[in-house]
């Protein structure tokens, strides 16, 4: 049945996230909010992450028309995902927010005000000033240099802070809020608050409120958040269990869900980028759907930066969780359905996506212990394999970019050492390169080579296959395999008896290999024989390269010849 939609459907999920890709950013954006028939129903419209993004671009001194727009919901989400570190509030990252609303004028402070936490409010202006209650006698004892002010229904004395800025401040948000309700109520419900709360529960109270609102948009507790690495047995995930992420109210989402997406820039790049999420989705033409799937994407990446203890405000955090998290489910997806984009849609519409996030994530674990198990022998390895082992081994295992290019290849300058898994072929080929490591490993092993103590020797120390080499050229010989070092007169001799225009002849190669297999047979290493022929023709191209170029008739310098291993004689001489 084809999945492709008809001239008359909905635009698929790629389609409206390439045009929000396309679409303004920054600016672009605000101006063109701005520009809209109606922008304050444009500005609202937008999710809290949203609008968030869009003032964190531009600043807030370029977004006060979007602060005027804004609703007070908006407005509280902001300050809720920038003005904390973890449980603790940040007055100096407050300040700026309150400076734009005092500039949207009286009413909008007003508005804002009454949705605000009390605690918070309260809490803020505890930390930056002293209060008198002048009912109850109280009179104010600062310093001669420091500005005390009488609130306008005479209740209260405020000491403002001792920096001009801050006083400043302070001083307009108080005008405003007896402006916004000349009642004074509005006010002297904060500054009570403020004059007679203790800060430690104020501080912890408007933390639950601020926790709750954030746990909606997933960014839960980083225990709770963890929930999305916690192994997940793939047996136990099946299509139709009906675990698919639901929000209350998402129903009445949908007259806005064809309008286009509403993720995050940064989350629907992370989408686009990984093709089998991307074409699965594709076959999901319902816009309720998509917008449940979409939010569902939104609060798994929270989560994500939750676990990692990252600021809600931190947009490359939130590129880069955006990117691992839409990687790391379309691995889930993809492993789940063997592929099947139909069945895919299907798992979408009935998996949650942190279940999918769990099985993506549980099949890197497994790579990750292979590489554990082999380290401590493979300290040694090189290039590529030193890339993978340590993008393995990491916090969270990460594919090695360096298995993305061409063998041989350099990377380019910029190029990321590490990109997250994201698909079946990612693993196999990750788990082909460590069979490969650990047969090399078994091949020095049978060679009697200590590779622990070898890795706790000081550098420079021989790498894994300057012994295999060795070996190979003692074969070449005709000599026994053997991890015996080489000395320059071996090498002279193979130059004459087992070169020929620049590369070893086929005997030597034959001497070698058969050498080889029975070194093998005799450790009883049967594991990974299949790949026994390619590795040897990378070991023979590697010696001809090394030693293709040199003449029979001069001495050749161990010194300058890496790739081998050496007798401590000749490398001295």
């Amino acid at each position: 049945m084809s999945t492709q939609p008809g001239p008359d459907s909905p635009p698929v999920p790629l389609s409206r996230w390439r045009a929000r890709l396309a679409g303004p950013r920054g600016a672009r954006k605000r101006d063109a909010l701005l520009a809209a028939d109606h922008p304050a129903e444009a500005v609202a419209a937008l999710p809290v992450t949203e609008i968030y993004q869009i003032i964190a671009e531009i600043g807030l001194d370029e977004a006060l028309e979007l602060v005027a727009y804004a609703t007070p919901e908006q407005l509280r989400g902001c300050i809720d995902i920038e003005a904390w570190d973890r449980d603790q509030l940040e007055v100096e990252a407050l300040k700026p927010w309150l400076a734009a609303l005092i500039e949207a004028g009286p009413d909008k402070v007003g508005e804002v005000w009454e949705t605000l936490d009390g605690e918070l409010t309260a809490l803020m202006f505890q930390r930056l000033t002293r209060i008198y209650d002048l009912s109850l006698g109280e009179e104010p004892d600062e310093p001669d240099d420091q500005a005390v002010v009488e609130t306008p229904d005479t209740y209260f004395a405020i000491a403002l802070p001792e920096d001009e800025h801050s006083a400043a401040l302070i001083h307009r948000l108080l005008d405003h809020l007896y402006r916004a309700d000349p009642s004074g109520a509005l006010a002297r419900h904060t500054l009570m608050a403020a004059r007679s709360e203790p800060p430690a529960e104020l501080e912890e109270m408007s933390y639950r409120w601020r926790s709750g609102r954030m746990s909606d948009l997933g960014y839960v507790e980083f225990y709770e958040a963890l929930e999305a690495f916690r192994p997940l047995d793939p047996k136990r995930v099946a299509i139709g269990e009906d675990t698919a992420d639901r929000f209350p109210g998402n129903d009445d989402d949908g007259d806005d869900a064809s309008d286009g997406s509403t993720m995050p820039v940064a989350v629907v790049e992370g989408v686009v980028g990984t093709s089998f999420l991307a074409r699965s989705l594709e076959a999901i033409a319902d816009p309720d759907e998509l917008t449940r799937i979409e939010r569902a994407l939104m609060v798994l990446v929270n989560k994500v930066l939750a676990a990692a203890r990252v600021s809600p405000g931190d947009r490359e955090a939130l590129t880069e969780g955006a990117r691992h998290v839409a990687a790391t489910v379309a691995l889930g997806l993809e492993s789940l359905t063997q592929g099947n984009l139909d069945h895919a849609a299907a798992a979408l519409k009935t998996v949650s996506l942190t279940r999918l996030h769990r099985l993506g994530h549980t099949l890197t674990l497994r790579l990750a212990r292979m590489a554990r198990a082999l380290a401590p022998r493979a300290a040694t390895a090189a290039g590529p394999d030193a890339a993978m082992m340590a993008a393995l081994l990491g916090r969270r295992p990460w594919f090695p970019t360096a298995l993305d290019r061409e063998p041989g290849a350099e990377a380019r300058s910029g190029d990321a050492e590490i990109r997250p898994f994201e698909s079946l072929d990612d693993l196999r080929q990750v788990a082909e390169a460590l069979t490969r490591l650990a047969l090399r490993v078994a091949i020095v092993d049978a060679l009697g080579v200590d590779l622990i103590a070898v890795a706790n020797q000081p550098p420079p120390r021989p790498a894994l296959d300057d012994h295999i080499r060795t070996a190979l050229v003692r074969a070449a010989l005709d000599e026994p395999l053997s991890r015996t070092p080489l000395r320059p007169i071996d090498v002279v001799k193979l130059l004459r008896e087992g070169f020929a225009d620049g590369r070893l002849t086929a005997s030597a190669r034959t001497r070698a290999a058969r050498a080889l297999d029975e070194a093998l047979a005799r450790a009883q290493v049967n594991a990974g024989q299949q790949l026994i022929p390619a590795l040897l023709e990378v070991w023979f191209d590697d010696i001809d390269q090394r030693l293709g170029g040199l003449s029979p008739d001069s001495r050749p310098d161990p010194r300058f010849l890496s790739g081998f291993v050496w007798t401590a004689q000749s490398v001295g001489d």
